[in-house]
């Protein structure tokens, strides 16, 4: 027979998490951005927005009248019988300039939005991928720690057919036996839901099938902390639609102080005109052209003064959202960074002092249990010991890189290379 302890500790070595993952993840994101609905709407929103830019500042329709009088009314130079006239309202300088520059200001801030919308769903897939890793590193733990037990389930089954062990000790192993294959089977049944959720974000059936990822890489951050404050100003979509907040509603405050002044109409008419039905007068039959320029008057103030009220206020709230956004960033980054850098120590506690130091005693008293030196509640104690130090190093890891993506959500950039 095989020996049990070279097997185990050779599969635990395996389960390290230092290679290439099989299932690409940046194959993933790709299907992602390309399929994803909720994406595809934000990307739809700012089309939209965009599309918004060709209407705004643009002169109103002209205005083209046809009159016909019922009853000609007669003059010296001939009966007047209709009239045509072509009438174009000009707004007053400069309105229809700050209406294009506020769409222009709202099409950039829904393409900030769609921008979020990326790295968030970006993000998600990272989470989904780093879990569902993390379910399989979980369910081969727990595999090869019931190899293990079958094993010591063998040596005490061996050691009570001799009667130097009772029963109950035996119970007691199977026992551990039972609960660990349920956890077993737990994880497994945990796949499914995972796999929809990736689906889910891929824009896929949630039965499709997807290979499971094998290992992940240790997710570091390539730059240091305090760079990500300056990286997510200058960066963060969030902050950049705030700031086209601000401009647009400056922008708006411009263009409703325009309506305190009139807006013009400018206009020409023509009135068609029959011969004179007596005499034979100079003009006799021809159509006056009548050129024409009116305005609104700006009379009613407390309507325009509300107006710019408004948009004051409007601009103070942007401002404050701004800011409030900025104070939110920060402290997301302060505690991204704790998270991250938590995970960090717990994983290199776990790798490189405390695991090895089970191992080494699980391996001494695996031995001294086959020698009858060794209880089967100490031996069990270390087993379960080891099982739970395993999966908290996978833990921290999956959490170290969880930390990553949502930081790299933060600051609206990649921190670090994911394989």
């Amino acid at each position: 027979m095989k020996n049990p302890i070279i097997h185990f500790f050779g599969a635990v070595l395996l389960l390290t998490w230092a290679g290439t993952a099989s299932a690409s993840l940046e194959q993933y994101v790709e299907e992602a951005l390309a399929h994803n609905n909720g994406l595809g709407a934000a990307r739809a929103e700012a089309q939209v927005a965009e599309e918004g830019i060709r209407r705004a500042g643009v002169l109103p329709d002209p205005v083209f009248g046809v009159q016909y009088y019922l009853e000609p009314v007669e003059t010296r130079t001939g009966p007047q019988e209709a009239a045509i006239s072509l009438s174009q309202r000009l707004p007053w300088p400069t309105k229809l300039s700050l209406q294009k520059q506020e769409a222009r200001q709202q099409s950039a801030i829904a393409r900030s939005r769609h921008h979020e919308a990326q790295l968030r769903l970006v993000r998600r897939v990272k989470e989904a991928y780093v879990e569902y890793a993390f379910n399989h590193q979980a369910q081969q733990i727990a595999a090869d720690g019931l190899e293990l037990l079958r094993y010591v389930e063998s040596v005490a089954l061996s050691r009570y057919s001799t009667a130097r062990l009772d029963y109950g000790n035996v119970l007691k192993i199977q026992v551990e036996l039972a609960r660990l294959e349920e956890r077993l089977r737990s994880l497994r049944d945990r796949d499914e839901p995972l796999r929809g959720q990736l689906n889910s974000l891929l824009g896929a059936p949630s039965d499709r099938a997807r290979q499971k990822p094998q290992r992940l890489s240790a997710i570091t951050i390539d730059m240091a902390g305090g760079a990500l404050y300056d990286l997510a100003r200058t960066k963060s979509p969030k902050l950049f639609g705030a700031d086209q907040a601000v401009r647009r509603a400056k922008t708006s405050l411009q263009r409703v102080k325009k309506d305190f002044y009139p807006d013009l109409t400018v206009s020409l008419r023509t009135i068609i005109t029959g011969p004179a039905e007596v005499g034979d007068p100079v003009d006799s039959g021809r159509d006056p052209v009548i050129a024409g320029l009116t305005m609104n008057i700006p009379l009613f103030r407390d309507r325009r003064h509300g107006a710019v009220a408004e948009k004051q206020a409007g601009i103070r709230v942007a401002r404050d959202t701004r800011e409030q956004q900025l104070r939110d960033l920060d402290v997301a980054i302060d505690l991204g960074l704790y998270r991250y850098r938590d995970a960090l120590r717990r994983q290199a506690l776990y790798q490189e002092s405390i695991i090895p130091k089970i191992r080494q005693e699980l391996e001494v008293g695996l031995q001294a249990f086959q020698d009858g030196r060794q209880t089967v509640l100490a031996l069990l104690d270390t087993e379960k010991n080891l099982l739970a130090f395993e999966l908290s190093q996978r833990r921290a890891l999956a959490d170290q890189a969880l930390e990553v993506a949502r930081l790299e959500e933060l600051v609206g950039g990649t921190l670090a290379t994911w394989h």
